[in-house]
């Protein structure tokens, strides 16, 4: 028990090391260690098949997400142009609306009670329950 815990020199530890690593590798069956490394070498085949494969996919997806970013921009644009557009629109119809009940203001009152009662009569409100 006391050799164990005896001080060596570094000499001596090296080559106990490799005696220990000897003993070791002559436990190993080589064929085994063969089968290991076969195996190895096709999954990293596998891997590199499969790393390209994903390459490819991002460099897809890249190429399309751009397309997709231009695409959105361009309908962006629209909406923004067909919003200004309506806006217009909706400013010319209150203008000319002003203008028709200041020069026919009976006439303008008279038409109005009329299309609300139109609108009343042919729209019903909508009720949301639970089985719509």
């Amino acid at each position: 028990m006391d050799d164990v815990f005896e001080e060596h020199s570094p000499t001596e530890t090296r080559y106990g090391g490799d005696h220990l690593v000897e003993a070791l590798a002559s436990q190993i069956d080589t064929e085994n260690i063969m089968t290991i490394i076969s195996l190895q070498k096709k999954s990293l085949g596998r891997f590199e098949k499969t790393n390209e494969m994903l390459l490819n996919c991002c460099a897809l997806s890249g190429k399309r997400l751009e397309a997709a970013k231009k695409e959105m921009v361009e309908y962006r644009d629209m909406i923004i142009q067909m919003k200004a557009d309506l806006e217009s629109i909706f400013r010319r119809i209150t203008i000319f609306k002003q203008r028709l009940a200041t020069r026919y203001p009976k006439v303008y009152q008279e038409v109005g009670k009329q299309a609300q009662l139109c609108f009343q009569t042919r729209i019903q409100p909508v009720v949301f329950n639970e089985y719509n």
